[in-house]
């Protein structure tokens, strides 16, 4: 029933898009949304900010060996890779190049997460504790934010209402919706505290994604 109700808010919100998402789309937004609130704030054990960056510090030293040993390996690496995987191709047609630059990618990211990670364990004051509330819900909106755009195709907005001051449409109003139908009991995210971390995460929108190339 929560479900058939967060289908019908989107369906009311969105009414007025030019190329209004299907009903599969919109019900898929919607069991992402209510998985991802469960992931983000019912899971018992979670990492700190501070030991993510740890890890995450961790995961671009990994990367950079691994560009360094792709660039030592080469095309014939590659070619061994690919027989290896039975798959019969020409090895005049491999290039390790695209690889090489995808693992030089994750290793970039990765760096720029542990930074941004290692500010948030700053803000949370996390060294001698988990991580508090309002961080979990900084990690649940980007995780929504990414996975409407995706999902519906639509740029994800954030609108305040000119009399109350709220946002309780567009892309915010979704979450507070969300929240309010599939947060575990007891977990409340006041109204202005949504809007604030929803301002705060729209540059996501703008972040160019990339997939791993493709073995020829």
């Amino acid at each position: 029933m929560s479900d058939e109700r967060l289908v019908e808010w989107l369906k009311k919100d969105l009414h007025k898009s030019e190329h209004g998402p299907s009903d599969e789309s919109l019900t898929e937004l919607v069991n992402d949304a209510k998985r991802l609130i469960k992931l983000y704030l019912e899971r018992p054990t979670r990492l700190r900010p501070s030991a993510v960056t740890r890890e995450l510090n961790a995961l671009a030293r990994g990367f950079e060996k691994a560009t360094k040993a792709a660039e030592k390996l080469g095309n014939q690496g590659l070619l061994m890779i690919v027989a290896m995987s039975e798959v019969n191709q020409d090895s005049g047609d491999l290039d390790m190049r695209p690889h090489i630059l995808y693992l030089q990618r994750m290793a970039y990211l990765s760096r720029k997460a542990a930074e941004v990670s290692q500010q948030h364990s700053r803000s949370a004051r996390d060294h001698k504790g988990g991580p508090t509330p309002t961080q979990e819900l900084r990690e649940l909106v980007s995780a929504l934010m990414l996975t409407y755009q995706e999902v519906l195709g639509i740029r994800p907005i954030h609108t305040v209402d000119k009399i109350s001051f709220l946002a309780e449409r567009g892309f915010t109003g979704f979450v507070k919706e969300a929240l309010r139908l599939y947060a575990p009991e007891g977990v409340v995210f006041e109204g202005r505290l949504i809007d604030k971390v929803v301002e705060e995460k729209l540059p996501i929108r703008d972040l160019k994604y990339f997939d791993p190339p493709l073995l020829p």
